[in-house]
């Protein structure tokens, strides 16, 4: 009787296990469909150009793409790159959240954005600024006594203005090594800049202030060090990358508190795009 009850329970764990697999199994088949549907509407929009409408939209929705399959870091101490394979729920999280940037990206697509009555990707396609409306293009006045000369309206294109794109990526105390929950982020900001070859960056660290001035130094440097070589290790060349350890300087918070100090313990990007014409 004893070998019967344990045969059955035996069997009843390898259904059980069978059936889990077996569950696994299709959830990844119909999330690798997902992405698949997810990457074909991506290069739908980059024939529409979605990389000047909406650039940092789709970097997003690309870098989440890419999440899924895991997340890669830097090791502080061996320097090698690192995979981390992320949980199910995250993976749900990630779709999603590609999904919703696809989105975005495609309402600015189709969106006129200047309020001159053209969709972006048609005034891409025309040679006109989508984010400057022709109605406000001024055409030259004729001054009195001079005879009028027809003049075409002129597009003004001066680059985009100074962006800058904000990530305050936070540290633990005494550390240099990024947290994996910034890593999505941080393939946004390379695939940015690897669409944008002209751009430049600067990374900016900062510390709380326990220690001292000189040690703060160092380590607020380490920080925006380690973010420089993360970059670099994701294809962005090093002379594009310019770095700052500022230590114990411009707090955001007072350092009162632990969660005070650990906004403190940060890095910060600015990306600057040319102003002048071209």
């Amino acid at each position: 009787m004893k070998k019967i009850i344990g045969a059955v329970f035996v069997s009843g764990l390898i259904f059980s296990n069978f059936a889990a697999q077996e569950k696994v199994n299709l959830f990844e088949k119909q999330l690798r469909q997902d992405i698949k549907a997810l990457n074909e509407s991506i290069e739908k929009l980059y024939k529409l150009h979605v990389r000047e409408c909406a650039p940092q939209d789709i970097a997003k929705a690309e870098a989440y793409i890419d999440a899924i399959d895991g997340l890669s870091y830097i090791n502080p101490d061996t320097g090698e790159i690192v995979k981390v394979q992320v949980k199910t729920i995250d993976k749900i999280i990630y779709k999603n959240k590609a999904k919703k940037y696809i989105s975005v990206a495609r309402e600015k697509v189709y969106s006129d954005q200047d309020g001159d009555g053209i969709p972006c990707y048609q005034e891409i396609e025309q040679g006109t600024n989508p984010f400057v409306s022709e109605k406000k293009v001024s055409s030259a006045k004729t001054t009195e006594g001079k005879s009028e000369h027809a003049v075409s309206p002129k597009v003004e294109k001066t680059g985009y203005k100074p962006l800058k794109l904000h990530a305050r990526i936070h540290f633990d105390f005494d550390k240099f090594n990024i947290k994996r929950d910034y890593l999505p982020y941080l393939n946004v900001i390379t695939r940015y800049l690897k669409a944008h070859k002209n751009l430049k960056i600067k990374i900016v660290g900062y510390t709380d202030s326990i220690g001292s001035k000189e040690y703060n130094d160092r380590l607020a440097r380490k920080r925006a060090e380690a973010i420089k070589k993360y970059l670099i290790d994701h294809g962005i060349s090093p002379d594009r990358i310019e770095i700052i350890g500022k230590g114990k300087e411009d707090y955001l918070f007072d350092n009162n508190t632990s969660l005070n100090r650990f906004t403190n313990r940060r890095a910060e990007f600015f990306v600057m795009e040319p102003t002048e014409n071209r």
